[in-house]
C-alpha cells in the first residue's frame, strides 16, 4: 500500500475505526469487572441461617447487633404498604430489629389544604402499625413525622418557617427516634426490596469485624421494567449490571454510599453528625465525609435490593440530574474543606474527578462517534477501501457484541421484574433493540450538570423521584 496517496476521506476513517476500537476496548471491561465481581464477592456469598449467626454471636462473646432499618417515605402511599411487609419478612430474630417511617408534615398540609387526594403515607403507615400490633411474626414498626419548620440538621431544631425537604433531613430527624440498643442503621427507600437474608450478613460481617463501618449493597432497579419507556428500560438495565459487577471495582476508588441497601454504625453517624441536609447526593456525601474525618471507607457486600427506575425519560434525567449535581456539589464541598488532610483529601477529589465528570465526557464522547460515522459516511466524507474487506465485515459484527450483552443482561435480571403477560415481556425486550440510540441520552444528563455547573446554573433543591404504582399484598 503507498501511504504517500492516502486521501483525506481514507485518513478520517481511519481515525474514526480507531475511536471505535478505543471506545469498544472499554466496553469490553464488562466482563472483566463481571469476572473480578463474581471471583471476589458474588461466588463467597454464605450460606447463612439464624442459628449460625446466633450461634457466632456466642462464641465472640457478643450481643447479637440490633438494627434499625430506616425509611424516609413522603408522598409514598402507592407503595410504602408492600415495603414495609417485605422487611417486615427479613430473615432475623424479630427482636432485634426494628422498622422505623419517617414521613414529612408537609403532605398532610397538602391534603388539608386540597393539594393532596387520597390517603397519605402516614395514614398508610398507621394503619399498619395497628395491624402490626395484633401480630406476633413481626418486628417492631414505628413512625415520625418531620415538623415542616424542622431545621434539617443532626439533633437541630424547629424553627417556625417552612424548610426545604430533603431526604438527609428526613433521615436526619428519624435518627432521633432509633431504638437506644441500635447497632447499626439499615437505609432502604420506600419502595426497596432487599434481600431476605441481608441482615444475616451484616450481623455476620459486624460479628466477626465489630468495628464502627459503612456497608452498601447493589441496588436493582429493575422491578417496574414493564412500565418503563423505550430508553428507561435500558436505563434500568445497565443500571443493574453495573451494580452488580462494576460497583465492588468502583468502591476500590471511592468510598461509594448509595443511599439505599446501606448499613452504617450508628455511633459513626453519631461521631460525624449524620447527613447533610443540604446535599443533592446525602448518600454520596456521607461516604466521603465518613472517611476523611474517620478513617472508615464503605464496603461492598453481595446482596441485593430490588428498586424501581423513573417510568419517564423526564423523570429519569431529573433524577440522573441531580445525582449529577450532587457530584459536583460533593467536589465543590470538600476542595476546600481544609479541615481535612491533603492526602485524604487529594485522593479523593481525584478520583471523584475521575469517576465523575471524566468518566461522563469520555462516555458522551463515545456515542457521538458512531454519529459522526454515520453523519460522514452518509455524506461521502469516509473512503473505506483503506482496509480490507474482510477487517471491516469485522468491523460491523461487532456491534452483535453490545446486543447480546445487553440480552444477556435482560435475561440474568428478569427475574427481578413484576411478572407481565408474555406478549408484555415480548415487547420489552424488542424494545431492547434501541440501545444504539438510547446510548445517546443514557449520559445526557450528566453532561448537562456539568453545562450548567459551568454556567453556574446547577439545580439547588432536592428533587423526590416518582413512584410507579405497585399491586398491593
Amino acid at each position: 500500500m503507498d501511504w504517500e496517496i492516502i486521501s483525506p476521506a481514507q485518513v478520517l476513517y481511519l481515525v474514526a475505526v480507531g475511536f471505535y476500537l478505543f471506545f469498544f476496548t472499554l466496553f469490553l471491561r464488562y466482563f472483566f469487572w463481571m469476572w473480578y465481581s463474581y471471583r471476589n464477592y458474588w461466588s463467597k456469598r454464605l450460606a447463612l441461617d439464624k442459628e449460625k449467626v446466633v450461634a457466632l454471636a456466642a462464641t465472640k462473646n457478643l450481643e447479637l447487633p440490633f438494627f434499625t432499618i430506616l425509611v424516609p417515605a413522603r408522598n409514598e402511599a402507592d407503595v410504602i404498604a408492600n415495603t414495609i411487609e417485605h422487611l417486615a419478612a427479613l430473615n432475623y430474630p424479630n427482636d432485634r430489629y426494628e422498622i422505623l417511617v419517617i414521613t414529612d408534615e408537609k403532605e398532610a398540609l397538602a391534603r388539608a389544604s386540597g393539594e393532596h387526594t387520597g390517603p397519605t403515607t402516614m395514614e398508610v403507615v398507621e394503619a399498619k402499625i395497628r395491624e402490626f400490633a395484633g401480630r406476633r411474626d413481626v418486628p417492631q414498626l414505628k413512625h415520625c413525622t418531620v415538623p415542616y419548620d424542622f431545621d434539617g440538621r443532626f439533633r437541630g431544631s424547629r424553627r417556625g418557617y417552612s424548610i426545604p425537604s430533603t431526604k438527609g433531613r428526613a433521615l436526619n430527624y428519624g435518627l432521633e427516634f432509633v431504638d437506644p440498643r441500635t447497632t447499626i442503621c439499615g437505609f432502604y427507600d420506600a419502595e426497596s426490596h432487599p434481600e431476605a437474608d441481608v441482615l444475616l450478613y451484616i450481623a455476620w460481617s459486624w460479628l466477626n469485624d465489630p468495628r464502627e463501618r459503612i456497608w452498601q449493597g447493589p441496588v436493582f432497579q429493575v422491578r417496574n421494567f414493564y412500565q418503563l419507556g423505550l430508553i428507561t428500560k435500558i436505563a434500568a438495565i445497565y443500571q443493574a449490571i453495573s451494580h452488580e459487577i462494576y460497583l465492588p471495582v468502583l468502591m476500590k476508588k471511592l468510598p461509594f454510599v448509595g443511599g439505599t441497601n446501606l448499613f452504617v454504625g450508628r455511633r459513626l453517624l453519631e461521631r460525624i453528625g449524620g447527613y447533610d441536609h443540604r446535599a443533592l447526593t446525602e448518600d454520596l456525601e456521607l461516604g466521603v465525609r465518613a472517611y476523611l474525618e474517620t478513617g472508615v471507607w464503605a464496603e461492598y457486600f453481595p446482596y441485593y435490593s430490588t428498586e424501581q427506575t423513573p417510568a419517564t425519560f423526564y423523570a429519569f434525567f431529573r433524577q440522573r440530574l441531580r445525582w449529577g449535581s450532587g457530584h459536583l456539589q460533593v467536589c465543590e464541598k470538600f476542595r476546600y474543606a481544609y479541615q481535612y488532610s491533603w492526602d485524604k483529601r487529594g485522593l479523593i477529589l481525584h478520583n471523584l474527578f475521575w469517576k465523575g465528570q471524566g468518566e461522563w465526557l469520555l462516555y458522551q464522547g463515545a456515542v457521538l462517534v458512531p454519529l459522526s460515522i454515520l453523519f460522514l459516511g452518509l455524506n461521502g466524507g469516509l473512503d473505506p477501501s483503506i482496509l480490507p474487506l474482510g477487517f471491516r465485515t469485522v468491523l460491523h459484527y461487532l456491534i452483535f457484541v453490545y446486543f447480546a450483552f445487553t440480552f444477556y443482561a435482560y435475561g440474568h435480571f428478569s427475574r427481578h421484574m413484576a411478572p407481565v403477560n408474555w406478549w408484555q415481556q415480548l415487547g420489552g425486550a424488542l424494545q431492547l433493540l434501541a440501545l444504539p440510540l438510547a446510548s445517546f441520552f443514557l449520559p445526557l444528563p450528566y453532561t448537562t450538570a456539568s453545562i450548567m455547573k459551568a454556567l453556574n446554573r446547577q439545580p439547588q433543591t432536592w428533587v423526590k423521584t416518582p413512584r410507579t404504582k405497585e399491586a398491593t399484598r
